[in-house]
């Protein structure tokens, strides 16, 4: 007996130590939630060509800064590169209420829109601590502004009318499980 406990603790030695260096080779994983949130106010809500530019605080498995622009089309499914100091975090989007106007109270000349969509991280496009990232979420983009008033004091329903820096306000959220290779 006293020869076969040794060889027993020697079979585990050995495969504890390959398996050891088999795993030292594999790549490890970081899995958490990976948040985003921000909001611009006032003429910052209002404000660029494609929409307002929403600065962004992102938490979770990477803590970086970054941006959102609405994409400058009214697709309802979009790829988007949020930019960060971090490295390139690249999504694939599907939002499809996308594309849809706010109209403007006629009482109060109060336009709201929500634009809800869900998203797919495309590992293969994105950098830095973001390559070969996969996961998934759901993002809301908020808008909350007022119409100008004509001069008959109804509400300006053009397209091209802009809205009112005062008390507008513009949020982007966004969350879900992001597994980074280390």
């Amino acid at each position: 007996m006293s020869k076969i406990l040794p060889a027993a603790v020697f079979t585990a030695f050995a495969v504890s130590a390959v398996t050891g260096c088999s795993s030292s080779s594999t790549t490890a994983t970081i899995t958490g939630t990976e948040a985003m949130r921000g909001q611009a106010t006032g003429a910052a809500a209002v404000s660029g060509q494609n929409g307002p530019t929403v600065p962004l605080t992102l938490t979770g498995p990477v803590n970086t800064t970054s941006s959102f622009t609405p994409p400058n089309s009214d697709a309802t499914h979009v790829t988007v590169t949020f930019k960060t100091p971090a490295g390139n975090m690249v999504v694939n989007a599907v939002a499809p209420d996308a594309g849809q106007n706010p109209v403007p109270n006629p009482a109060t000349c109060l336009m709201t829109q929500t634009t809800d969509a869900t998203y797919v991280v495309v590992p293969a496009k994105s950098t830095g601590k973001f390559a070969g990232a996969t996961g998934s979420g759901k993002a809301t983009f908020y808008f909350n502004a007022f119409a100008p008033k004509l001069a008959d004091g109804k509400c300006d329903t053009n397209e091209n009318a802009e809205p009112v820096a005062k008390g507008a306000i513009v949020t982007f959220t966004a969350t879900g499980p992001l597994t980074l290779k280390s």
